[in-house]
């Protein structure tokens, strides 16, 4: 069947496919199934209502979700692009796939919190790590003998795991779209996952500034992300008015860094 339909498939670049609703629709079904997001993407220039027919009649083939994680930017395209005419059932599968694909390419190779070594003096305790260079030159300052060394000569390390914070601020004023939305969702989905017991705030600004998570909630890091894709660029950039709530949600963290996304 894929073999005879490319054989009489014509370009997405010539007209004529174009102007055939059904022909449009097959096509439509046939890169749905076979995973070419760029080309839904393309028939969705002249129709979305093709293309959010044949998403929301839930042809999510293996194909298909594995193109969602190798074009992440595309699949965000795609949603925005046609999430309006999909019907609700489909539009909340497509964009919880949407937001995972985003989530998976962001922190892969990610391992959450790094471990921080801290020298901690005088404080070695039996079972601790220590730092044997530090050790031997405090030994050799002292002077002392090897019979001589106390616990109290051993520059212990204490492996902690530090807390980080942080305030993403992300201007969804009329100018941010595509790759824009894409940047703000993927560096949401990195710090949810770097700091998944550690403290951050998500803030959208047009006109107004508004919390998607505050610094206190227990927020999915999918339904974050998921809500930075429905960000609807509309009203003028206010980044007073953005800075300001981030500068009160961070009041409750402890040295909170401040990420601003902003064109």
């Amino acid at each position: 069947m894929t073999n005879e339909w490319e054989k009489r498939r014509i370009p997405l670049s010539r007209d004529p496919l174009m102007n055939d609703y059904d022909r449009l629709r097959k096509a439509a079904d046939y890169y749905m199934i076979e995973g070419n997001v760029e080309a839904l993407l393309r028939i969705s220039n002249y129709s979305q209502l093709i293309v959010a027919r044949a998403i929301s009649e839930g042809k999510f083939t293996p194909k298909f979700l594995s193109s969602l994680e190798r074009d992440p930017e595309g699949a965000v395209k795609l949603y925005r692009q046609v999430r309006w005419k999909l019907n609700d059932q489909a539009r909340s599968m497509f964009r919880r796939l949407v937001a995972k694909a985003v989530i998976k390419i962001s922190v892969r190779g990610e391992k959450g919190y790094i471990a921080e070594n801290r020298k901690l003096e005088n404080s070695y305790e039996p079972g601790m790590d220590f730092d044997v260079e530090e050790t031997i030159d405090r030994l050799v300052n002292s002077g002392k003998e090897l019979d001589g060394v106390t616990y109290e000569d051993i520059v212990g390390l204490d492996r902690r795991k530090k807390e980080y914070s942080a305030v993403v601020v992300i201007d969804s004023s009329g100018s941010m779209s595509g790759h824009k939305i894409l940047s703000a969702a993927t560096i949401a989905a990195i710090i949810s996952h770097k700091i998944r017991r550690g403290s951050y705030s998500v803030i959208g600004f047009n006109s107004e500034a508004f919390l998607i998570k505050s610094a206190e909630e227990k927020k999915d890091p999918t339904e974050v992300v998921e809500d930075i894709l429905d960000l609807v660029p509309l009203g003028y950039t206010n980044i007073a008015d953005g800075l300001s709530l981030a500068l009160e949600e961070s009041r409750s963290m402890v040295r909170p860094r401040f990420i601003l996304i902003t064109d």
